[in-house]
C-alpha cells in the first residue's frame, strides 16, 4: 500500500491526534498512532478515555493487503516539523513504513495493529450543534476551575454541560470555586452530563478555524465531538453534579465595582508576594477604595490601592490563583462584586451575566 500526503497535512494530524496520547510508557501501544487505510486515510490516538480519529486527506499511488498499521508517536512528532517537501510518500509494508520526502528516506518500525484498543462507535438522537467559537469560549471560561486532582469527587473533575433549549451553561467546580458560563442559542434539546476536564482540554487546544462547526452526540456513557476531519470521542462521568443554582447568590446587601485592567495589575504584582509563601490574597474594600494586599510573611508583603465603587467594609482572603484565575476569564472592563460576609460566597461577575465566578473566602491565618 503506497499513499501521497501533503506534508503540512501530515504534519497537523499527527499534532493534533497526539493531544490525546496520556504519557504512559513508551513500549505501551496506547502510545501510538493507529493508522488505517480504507476508503480514506484516518489517524486514530487513546488513552483509554479519550479517542480522537483524524482524517488525512491523500491519494492512494498503490493499493496493498496492510489496510492498518501502528506508528510511533514518539519518532512521528519529532520527524514530521522537519520534513520540507510540498509531500511526504508512505509505503506499508509488514513490520514497517517507509516514508519518502524530498530527497530523503525514512524507515519506522510500526506494531500489530490487533493489541490497539477498540474505539467505541457513539450514534445518538440526543445531538446539536455549536460553532467552535463558541465552544471553545465556554470551556475556557469553565474547565479551569474544575478540580484536577485525582483523590477529589469525580463530579468535580469534569465540566457539567446543562442543556437547555433556549441556551448552554457550561458549570465546574472544586467545591471551593465555581465558573458558569452561558450562551443563548434556541432549539436545542434539554438534557445534561458531565465531560472529564481532559476531553475539553484536548478540545480547546485544537487548531481550527473558529467558524468552524461542532456536531456534539450524546449517548448513556459517552460524547462524541465532531469536526470536519476530526472526531473526539470521550467517556462521560457517571454521577450527580451539585445544584449550581442554588450556590450562586442573587442578592447581596454589599458591592465592589472596579476597573478591571486595575485590578489585573495589582493582582499581578501583589501575587509575585502571595505566591512565595501563604498562598493567599487579602480584598479590603473601604471608603471607596479597595486595597490588595498579601498577609505579612518572612519574604515581606505586597500591597497596592486602586479606585472602587463600593458600600461595603470589609476584608475577605482567597486562594491567590483562584481570585486571579477567576478575575482573569471576565471579558468586560469592569468587574463587579457581590458580597455578604467575611465567610460568604462571593460573587464575581463582569457587566453582564453570561459569566459567574463564585468564590469561597478563606478564615484569616491566625
Amino acid at each position: 500500500m503506497r499513499i501521497k500526503i501533503k506534508t503540512t497535512d501530515f504534519s497537523k494530524a499527527v499534532s493534533n491526534v497526539g493531544k490525546v496520547i496520556s504519557g504512559r510508557p513508551i513500549d505501551s501501544i496506547l502510545e501510538n498512532i493507529l493508522l488505517k487505510i480504507n476508503d480514506r486515510i484516518t489517524l486514530t490516538t487513546t488513552n483509554l478515555e479519550q479517542a480522537m480519529e483524524y482524517e488525512v486527506p491523500g491519494e492512494f499511488i498503490e493499493r496493498g493487503p496492510i489496510t492498518e498499521t501502528v506508528l510511533p508517536y514518539d519518532i512521528l512528532k519529532d520527524l514530521t516539523p522537519k520534513f520540507k517537501g510540498e509531500y511526504i510518500e508512505c509505503e506499508i509494508l509488514p513490520k514497517k513504513v517507509a516514508i519518502k520526502e524530498n530527497s530523503g528516506e525514512f524507515t519506522l518500525h510500526t506494531f500489530n495493529p490487533e493489541a490497539f484498543a477498540i474505539i467505541p462507535e457513539v450514534s445518538s438522537q440526543v445531538n446539536f450543534s455549536l460553532s467552535f467559537k463558541d465552544l471553545k469560549r465556554l470551556i475556557e471560561n469553565t474547565v479551569f476551575a474544575a478540580s484536577k486532582k485525582e483523590e477529589s469527587r469525580k463530579e468535580f473533575r469534569g465540566v457539567y454541560f446543562d442543556i437547555k433549549e433556549e441556551g448552554v451553561n457550561l458549570v465546574a467546580t472544586d467545591s471551593t470555586a465555581l465558573a458558569l458560563n452561558k450562551i443563548e442559542q434556541s432549539g436545542l434539546p434539554k438534557t445534561s452530563f458531565i465531560v472529564p476536564w481532559k476531553a475539553l482540554d484536548i478540545l480547546e487546544h485544537l487548531t481550527l478555524s473558529d467558524s468552524t462547526t461542532v456536531r456534539i452526540e450524546v449517548t448513556e456513557s459517552n460524547i462524541k465531538f465532531s469536526f470536519p476531519q476530526i472526531s473526539l470521542i470521550s467517556l462521560l462521568i457517571n454521577g450527580q453534579f451539585p445544584q449550581y443554582e442554588s450556590v450562586i447568590p442573587l442578592q447581596t446587601e454589599f458591592f465592589g465595582r472596579v476597573a478591571k485592567d486595575a485590578l489585573i495589575d495589582a493582582l499581578d504584582i501583589v501575587g509575585v508576594f502571595a505566591r512565595k509563601e501563604t498562598g493567599r490574597i487579602i480584598f479590603t474594600f473601604t471608603h471607596g477604595t479597595l486595597i490588595v494586599e498579601s498577609p505579612a510573611s518572612q519574604i515581606g508583603q505586597g500591597r497596592k490601592v486602586i479606585p472602587c465603587e463600593t458600600n461595603a467594609e470589609v476584608s475577605l482572603q482567597f486562594y491567590a490563583e483562584k481570585i486571579i484565575d477567576g478575575i482573569a476569564h471576565i471579558e468586560d472592563k469592569t468587574v463587579f462584586f457581590g458580597i455578604e460576609g467575611p465567610l460568604h460566597p462571593v460573587l464575581v461577575r463582569g457587566e453582564s451575566e453570561k459569566y459567574l465566578y463564585v468564590i469561597m473566602p478563606q478564615k484569616p491565618i491566625e
